[in-house]
């Protein structure tokens, strides 16, 4: 006859692929809501509690240490996972302290316009009450086919109803906008860029049947890689009030994981400018690091667990490495140049990211022959400055029908 059916209590414990994480925004500080909350996909996590204890430095006949006393009690950890588009959109806004706006995509007409000072974008009235719901400041996005216009840029404010984007003028200086007479122009605002927002959630991690909740999560850092010959990477560092075993699940429903395809570094790497530019030699390793500086827990005294929380300074870093074939970064960071660079990667859908510091600059360019037979690299610091104009230091636009063509 044949055997059918499962065996059971063949797993020595609990089992990590069984293991399930999920995280929803807080309105009050480490205080968990039952309402949704937002599946994670990881491929590893290190979420954990730490006691801290002091003895007293008595004397005593035995010649022994004193009994110890818990003077804090903490919670961090870091939560790794593929690059996938839209999946960890949440996280990320919590650590840039904002939140994401658009998309918002209209069309250009004849009746838009170009002021004389170059930096007036205006849009048709018919389209209503259009630039009132944008946000104060934020990513555009200018594509024309005819015009072979595929621009990214920040603009710094809006002018108010029906009119327009203050863009400024490095649109200007790459592309000739002419008599704004152009059918086939398509404007899009849709991302994200560092803002004044504090942001923290419960993140919960379940367990044979039951959890452990993190509240009071403040994302303390997010760093995101592409690296030749690996699949796009993120890490998500953050540090919690304290880690609360619960029986019960609170949630009133669990929404599933964003189904987004991972990206690769083949095909959907579509490339790197720096200072508008791109570099001669193929880029190989890309990393960029946003946190928050001098973010840290507050504890007093008759709490176990965190009290308050510090959420610091927004900073953005990171580096970049490519083909040594020009000697145009590397100059341009011997003389303190500072512009912004985007790197730009998709899903085999079309979905994805342009990273965009908005002011920056290279440091520590290194050029070194490291073996025989090798081609050198160049790699470099990259140092995230605010805009001259005091606006934000880094910005992501969410790319959405981009082709995956590689660079």
């Amino acid at each position: 006859m044949a055997f059918t059916g499962a065996t059971s209590g063949l797993a020595a414990g609990a089992q990590t692929n069984d293991t399930r994480m999920d995280f929803a925004l807080e309105t009050l500080y480490a205080t968990p809501p039952t309402g949704n909350y937002q599946a994670l996909r990881i491929t590893g996590e290190t979420f954990k509690r730490a006691q801290t204890t002091s003895r007293p430095q008595e004397i005593n006949d035995l010649k022994q240490v004193s009994q110890s006393v818990v003077t804090q009690v903490q919670a961090s950890g870091a939560v790794s996972g593929a690059l996938s588009s839209g999946t960890f959109d949440d996280l990320i806004g919590g650590v840039m302290g904002a939140d994401w706006a658009g998309p918002f995509v209209f069309n250009a007409t004849a009746q838009n316009a170009v002021r004389p000072n170059n930096k007036l974008l205006l849009f048709p009235q018919d389209q209503g009450n259009f630039v009132s719901t944008l946000p104060n400041s934020g990513l555009y996005h200018i594509v024309s086919p005819s015009k072979g216009w595929d621009y990214i840029g920040y603009y710094s404010s809006r002018t108010g109803d029906h009119l327009g984007l203050i863009i400024g003028q490095d649109f200007f200086t790459k592309y000739n906008w002419g008599d704004g007479l152009v059918s086939d122009v398509v404007v899009t605002v849709n991302g994200i860029a560092n803002s004044n927002i504090d942001k923290t959630f419960t993140i919960r991690k379940k367990l044979l049947g039951k959890f452990l909740h993190y509240p009071g999560s403040l994302i303390t850092q997010v760093q995101i890689q592409l690296q030749q010959g690996q699949f796009g990477t993120i890490s998500i560092d953050a540090i919690c009030a304290d880690e609360v075993k619960s029986d019960t699940d609170i949630a009133s429903s669990v929404l599933a994981a964003p189904g987004g395809k991972v990206h690769n570094t083949v095909n959907n790497f579509l490339g790197a400018t720096i200072n508008g530019q791109a570099p001669a030699g193929c880029v190989t390793q890309f990393t960029c690091t946003l946190a928050r500086d001098g973010n840290g827990n507050d504890y007093g005294n008759g709490h176990t667990s965190a009290c308050g929380v510090r959420t610091g300074q927004f900073t953005a870093s990171g580096s970049i490495e490519f083909y040594f074939r020009t000697w145009d970064e590397y100059e341009a960071a011997l003389a303190g140049t500072q512009g912004p660079i985007i790197v730009k990667s998709v899903d085999d859908s079309g979905n994805g990211y342009a990273f965009f510091f908005t002011n920056a600059a290279l440091r520590n360019a290194s050029v070194n022959t490291s073996e025989t037979n090798q081609t050198v690299k160049a790699s470099f610091d990259i140092e995230g400055n605010p805009m001259e104009n005091g606006g934000p230091t880094f910005a992501i636009f969410r790319l959405t029908g981009v082709a995956a063509t590689g660079s």
